[in-house]
């Protein structure tokens, strides 16, 4: 009992010392987005294309390393900087929480200072410890230290291929791994900040930290849950009750909607920061807190004493005027924005796909009849899955196994064209024979309906399948304006870079740190994991992003709201309804909403 009433004072203790948190967190996540990330980001492209390279894959990496090493060398060193920039980021937070718990105030100098001194300890042991403890700790923490800048870092699509390909094994490892680096998450959490703080060497902190973690795991493990558990309530109990306020607004006094809308965006806008300032010093309130109830936090630093005493600032007139002067600019600034973002049209107009070449189950997937079907809705592109065959033809295939659509236990690469074109599929009730492409290519030509065609490739195709392809429908692709996208990386590069002027994506199952770095076109990204951040740094990147599979109207608003360039869709029908009607009538509480779930 005396466990749980310390941990809820605690929870108290953290929410109400949210003024002392705001000016540190704000600042360094201001220079870290603002100044750092642009300057880190130029550096890299300044880089790559000293050497003409376009983006990061184990071919260019192979090429780094052999005809490159000045590329190489700068590229380390740029990862070196972030390394450092993070690990300055959390000394100087920690320091800040640090002094606060302490109730010693410092200048923004002297904590500046005091984390510059940090840096000069570094050792390479140190260095690896950092990002073991940020890449394996904080994340497990439950609420974890947000870095701009390694939330920016971009996977090359090689990886992500592997990843994807091998997702089941990869999964299943994590998930193994999980507990055991959740154990040492807790175990371990007291290491870096024992290094900064009392200046304990790298192994000896390591040792005192499992020392005095040994008997206390499920406490620790107990202030992560309240105090992560307590955060999210209060911050989804004030979006609903925001959301819902505004909602009966609009239906009860509709003349006054877009003024409360714009103060509710603004409360959420400000409900965002603070979660953004609690979830930033959540990990190391706990640590410090923890630190001090066990009586090994240390006293104050000596560099501290050695700063010279700043004279305690008054509130001037001019001081007072110049403050107010700048709050009301960034008012009118949010205001402006706010009014402008709630009243101009919200959602944009995707491209509209029919995933398979159905609609609303009115055939059998990627045969002939569906196509024809399909084709009245006028879709902007039928999505379409080929396979190789047995004989090195392409057969209009989804399954890697042809036994849930034709009751034939193979693979498609296990028999002729002649032999799969024979078998009937059956779907939805119907049942129509299995196409060629070449045939699935006729028909759309005489539809005069554009194709989005994904090539599935498997370990038994031909090397020189893309070779192949290209040379056979180069003319038919460009001619009819089809596109393609696959899920195997080296597929899509291999198609970009044998023929540019084909449109190329690379489709991703889940969103895991952004759009990684490839030469394609287009994203084709499934839906549950796909943000307004993604989006937005695609675009950035010069890239379109389709939104797989989408089947409903909420989600299909909220895809048109963050603003996808494409929707693919088994409801093709539903789809253009919500866009003609979602284009005109999306409520300022549905913007609202849609804008708070798009910021993950």
């Amino acid at each position: 009992m005396k466990y749980l009433k310390n941990s809820f004072k605690n929870m108290i203790d953290f929410f109400a010392g949210t003024s002392a948190y705001f000016r540190d967190v704000l600042l360094m996540h201001g220079f870290m987005l603002f100044v750092l990330l642009p300057l880190l980001a130029s550096s890299t492209r300044f880089i790559l294309r000293q050497g003409k390279i376009d983006y990061l894959s184990y071919d260019t990496i192979q090429l780094i390393f052999l005809k490159h090493p000045g590329v190489l060398i700068a590229l380390i060193l740029v990862l070196l900087a972030i390394v450092i920039a993070v690990f300055f980021e959390f000394t100087f937070l920690l320091l800040s929480i640090f002094f606060i718990k302490k109730k010693e105030p410092i200048s923004l100098t002297n904590l500046l200072k005091g984390t510059i001194l940090q840096l000069k300890k570094i050792r390479f042991s140190t260095i690896l410890f950092f990002l073991f403890y940020f890449f394996l700790v904080l994340p497990l923490s439950g609420l974890g230290f947000n870095s701009d800048l390694l939330a920016k870092i971009k996977i090359p699509a090689f990886i992500m291929d592997f990843i994807f390909a091998n997702r089941v094994t990869i999964i299943a490892l994590v998930g193994l791994g999980y507990l055991l680096f959740f154990y040492l998450s807790i175990r371990l959490i007291f290491a870096l900040p024992e290094m900064i703080l009392r200046d304990v060497p790298f192994r000896q902190a390591v040792k005192e930290s499992w020392r005095s973690t040994k008997h206390h795991f499920f406490r620790i493990l107990g202030q992560f849950i309240i105090i992560g558990g307590s955060i999210l309530v209060v911050f989804v109990l004030s979006y609903t009750v925001i959301l819902s306020v505004q909602a009966i607004i609009e239906m009860a006094i509709p003349d006054y909607a877009l003024v409360s809308a714009v103060i509710a965006m603004t409360l959420l806008q400000f409900i965002l920061l603070l979660n953004i300032v609690f979830s930033t010093v959540g990990i190391f309130y706990i640590t410090i807190d923890y630190m001090d109830d066990e009586g090994f936090l240390p006293e104050l630093p000596q560099w501290f004493y050695d700063q010279p005493k700043q004279p305690k600032k008054e509130w001037t007139v001019f001081k007072i005027g110049s403050f107010a002067f700048i709050a009301a600019l960034f008012g009118i600034g949010v205001g402006t924005y706010n009014t402008n973002y709630l009243s101009n049209p919200s959602v944009t107009e995707p491209l509209t796909i029919s995933h398979r070449g159905v609609d609303a189950e009115n055939g059998v997937q990627n045969t002939l009849p569906s196509l024809e079907k399909t084709s009245l809705e006028h879709p902007t592109y039928v999505e379409m899955d080929i396979q190789e065959t047995k004989d090195k033809q392409f057969v209009v295939m989804h399954d890697f196994n042809l036994k849930k659509l034709t009751g034939v236990d193979k693979r498609p690469n296990q028999l002729t064209l002649d032999e799969l074109t024979k078998l009937i599929a059956k779907e939805n009730g119907m049942e129509a024979n299995v196409c060629s492409f070449d045939d699935y290519l006729e028909k759309a030509k005489e539809l005069n309906q554009k194709l989005l065609i994904e090539i599935k490739t498997t370990p038994q195709d031909s090397p020189d399948l893309v070779k192949r392809f290209i040379k056979k429908y180069r003319k038919v692709i460009l001619t009819e304006k089809h596109i393609l996208h696959t899920l195997t990386f080296d597929t899509a590069t291999q198609l970009k870079e044998q023929e540019p002027e084909f449109y190329v994506g690379y489709i991703l199952p889940f969103n895991i740190v952004g759009p990684p770095i490839s030469n394609v076109d287009f994203f084709t990204m499934e839906y549950t994991t796909l943000n307004r951040n993604f989006i937005n740094a695609a675009h950035n990147d010069g890239k379109k992003v389709y939104a797989w599979t989408v089947n409903d109207e909420d989600t299909m608003t909220r895809m048109m709201f963050y603003g996808v360039d494409g929707i693919v869709t088994d409801e093709l029908k539903l789809l253009n309804e919500t866009i003609k009607v979602d284009l005109d009538e999306l409520t300022y509480s549905d913007k609202l909403f849609h804008f708070v779930v798009g910021i993950g």
